[in-house]
């Protein structure tokens, strides 16, 4: 079977945002917020070590990549989160994803195992602190300067529940069709 470049790069659809989020839905994604390392972990383990180094799609970047991309990117949500929370609608630094996953030396030399307890200790600590805002509290706020927009609690939370799934479904998705 043949996946086209969209099935490649969004394996479960784009994310479409919403206007509003339902506590279910934010109660949803808290969860797979929390369960994100270990559900990883288990798929990496069916990776051999030169798996790490391939792409996991076409023209995409190798999974130790990957795998240090969420770490990158889930220690920059985190500490947005703890901002909007703390402060009245901050705005937040951006950071160059691609640069941070090709160009920085650590992100294609060191093993996936630092990036792995990252990724272990983020997840628990923001699972809780989700787990610990109110309904009022998921409607703080950030700007993101370069989008020129605001992201709310309960929108940030749902993206990277989705963000989450997506990277691992890439995985997924290389072990099933790339390393026949």
């Amino acid at each position: 079977m043949t996946l086209e470049l969209e099935q490649w790069q969004y394996p479960i659809g784009r994310y479409c945002p919403k206007k509003t989020y339902t506590l279910a839905e934010i109660k949803a994604a808290i969860e797979v917020i929390g369960a994100f390392p270990s559900a990883l972990m288990e798929t990496l383990d069916k990776c051999a070590l030169h798996d790490l180094i391939e792409p996991y799609r076409p023209g995409g970047w190798t999974i130790k990549q990957l795998v240090h991309h969420l770490a990158d990117s889930h220690m920059h949500a985190y500490i947005r989160c703890k901002y909007a929370f703390l402060e009245d609608t901050p705005s937040i630094k951006g950071y160059a994803e691609k640069d941070w996953a090709e160009a920085s030396p650590d992100a294609t030399t060191v093993e996936i195992d630092a990036s792995l307890s990252i990724l272990k200790g983020i997840h628990r600590r923001w699972s809780y602190f989700f787990t610990q805002l109110t309904p009022k509290d998921f409607k703080r706020e950030y700007d993101h300067p370069e989008r020129k927009e605001n992201f709310s609690l309960a929108e940030v939370v749902c993206f990277y529940a989705w963000h989450s799934t997506h990277h691992l479904e890439h995985i997924k998705q290389y072990l099933k069709y790339q390393k026949k």
